[in-house]
């Protein structure tokens, strides 16, 4: 397993310790969510910029930059880019390796299962993939950003999936992205989800129309505005009908680059 941490990243806590989870005084900066593509999203805050699920592309059935545009946002840097899991519309060895060969101060954070397919960049690369399994998290901060990895597990059928769920917290905000992760009850209270404070969750479009306790289980995570990702575009109109009867104020972000901003 690949670990390679920069010298300025600091490893806070491990499994589950979201009891020694202290404060982070809010500051006056806004939040600014840029979605880059399919579940892809661009975190900005003051000069603090982490991605998400955007190295990725090109992909026969979900919407990805295209080589001029992956270009603008591998010009434009991050401090982090975040992996959920190894699977072509979450992540490409091919895009993540270009963006970390220009952009040589981002860490990098993803699965053990997604450094596999990774080549000779991880040899200079700054990467940190921690172990984890079950419900495990781990805490670190980083360009004071301070990021918790959740041991999510990905929805069925593809279990054997390591999904990792990222809890982003930056100038006093929180977000959470859960990548393609199965939503339900355990796992909400095994991370303690209601209890974090969550300013904007991140979460896919798979379950709305599926699970018949859907928006009872997005109440239960207790987030203060949801926004939904990872959504094709012939499940737009329905997605929006289950919107506007169950979460009438979540956000869709749906076709590319729409921005959400939230503000104290």
């Amino acid at each position: 397993m690949m670990k390679k941490l920069l010298a300025t990243l600091t490893i806070l806590s491990s499994v589950n310790a979201w009891a020694n989870t202290s404060p982070v005084k809010p500051v006056s900066a806004e939040l600014v969510v840029e979605h880059v593509a399919n579940a892809g999203v661009k975190i900005i805050s003051g000069d603090k910029v982490t991605l998400i699920d955007a190295l990725f592309g090109p992909h026969s059935r979900f919407s990805f930059l295209d080589e001029q545009e992956f270009q603008q946002l591998s010009e434009k840097g991050a401090n982090l880019a975040l992996t959920t899991h190894a699977h072509s519309d979450h992540f490409h060895p091919k895009q993540t390796t270009a963006f970390l060969k220009e952009n040589d101060e981002t860490l990098l954070v993803t699965t053990p299962q997604t450094i596999k397919h990774l080549g000779r960049i991880t040899d200079s690369a700054h990467i940190l993939s921690p172990e984890l399994t079950g419900f495990q998290s781990q805490q670190f901060s980083h360009d004071d950003i301070k990021v918790s990895v959740l041991s999510f597990p990905h929805m069925a059928p593809q279990t054997q999936t390591q999904n990792y769920a990222y809890l982003v917290e930056v100038n006093g905000w929180k977000v959470l992205h859960v990548g393609d992760a199965d939503i339900n009850a355990e796992v909400i209270a095994a991370h303690q989800l209601a209890k974090q404070n969550i300013d904007l969750l991140l979460i896919h479009d798979l379950f709305p129309l599926i699970k018949e306790n859907y928006r009872e289980l997005l109440e239960q995570i207790n987030a203060g505005k949801v926004a939904f990702v990872h959504v094709m575009d012939n499940k737009v109109k329905p997605l929006t009908l289950w919107l506007k009867d169950n979460l009438p104020d979540a956000t869709l972000l749906a076709t590319g680059h729409e921005n959400l901003v939230l503000k104290r």
